[in-house]
């Protein structure tokens, strides 16, 4: 039985989680360029203020940019910086915003790459990397497309606020699937069923260090082996902020053709030609890029290594 101090913390947790889910849903019902306008201005309140992920962002942007003066490194982390607070905003708005307001404001390039990875009824993994409008890209593929894509994702560490985030990712996508979970995954494409994969973030299991943006980085190791052992096809996409030629707010979603090295390469050479086409990718926007992420916390000389100083 739980004591009384701690009910009272859970209840306090439940009722503040609520608060902040109404009012994002609030937040939502004003203009998209409303709610994007003051996602900027969070960012920009994000740059100016103290704070240890605009750290993380300036030291990773420092190792992965150092062709640039410092003065353009600055430049490009505040930029970063003020990107993530519209991708926040942005990530609300895939949530609980309007549907037909956010493809009316998508561009897709090679979409049809998905349906034939499909017909070899093997499923298809849908590969792309943490870009700031992730979540809202994927929720227009998924309304796009004929049976929509599974998110594979991590468990927020707010089990109530899973709760909502996992409901509302549901109405565009059917199914979450934990990203631990094999087995479902696998389930999954067996059923020929899309699955969104991001790669690219720190692990500190069944990894490789395989370079990124010539740094080493700790590789998960599972996308080829679910790849190779299934022969799914591994179709990239990357999805960007721009703007249309009224200076409006548009997201161009570019898929690539299925990737044959998945199937034909040893794993380290497909990790590294993988990391090499994130970078090509990134460095088209690297302001859009989750730089605030400790993508190098594990290293070959010992763990955050490169951030212990920050």
């Amino acid at each position: 039985m739980l004591s009384s101090s701690t009910q009272n913390c859970m209840n306090f947790k439940k009722i503040k989680t609520k608060t902040a889910v109404f009012i994002a849903k609030a937040f939502v019902k004003l203009p998209l360029s409303l709610v994007l306008k003051i996602g900027e201005f969070l960012g920009f309140l994000m740059w100016l203020l103290p704070n240890k992920r605009k750290k993380i962002a300036a030291r990773n942007i420092q190792l992965c940019f150092p062709e640039l003066s410092a003065e353009q490194q600055k430049q490009l982390v505040k930029q970063n910086i003020i990107s993530t607070g519209i991708g926040f905003a942005e990530m609300l708005y895939a949530l609980w915003g309007s549907d037909e307001k956010i493809l009316a404001r998508c561009q897709f390039n090679g979409l049809e790459h998905i349906s034939e990875a499909l017909k070899q009824q093997k499923g298809c993994i849908l590969l792309s990397c943490h870009l700031h409008p992730m979540e809202l890209t994927v929720k227009a593929i998924n309304l796009s497309i004929q049976q929509p894509g599974f998110m594979l994702a991590r468990q927020h560490n707010n089990k109530i606020f899973e709760s909502y985030v996992d409901t509302a990712r549901r109405k565009h996508c059917q199914k979450t699937i934990d990203k631990k979970d094999l087995r479902t995954v696998l389930k999954s494409l067996k059923a020929n069923r899309a699955i969104y994969y991001y790669p690219d973030q720190n692990f500190s299991y069944n990894c490789l260090y395989i370079d990124f943006f010539k740094q080493a980085a700790a590789t998960v190791v599972a996308i080829d082996k679910i790849a190779k052992s299934t022969k799914t096809q591994v179709v990239p996409f990357f999805g960007f902020r721009t703007k249309d030629k009224y200076g409006k707010t548009i997201w161009k979603i570019d898929f690539l053709p299925a990737l044959d090295f998945f199937q034909t390469d040893d794993t380290k050479t497909t990790l590294t030609k993988m990391n090499q086409l994130f970078e090509q990718q990134i460095k088209k926007h690297p302001e859009q890029y989750l730089w605030v992420h400790r993508r190098f916390k594990n290293h070959p000389k010992g763990r955050n290594y490169l951030y212990q100083d920050l």
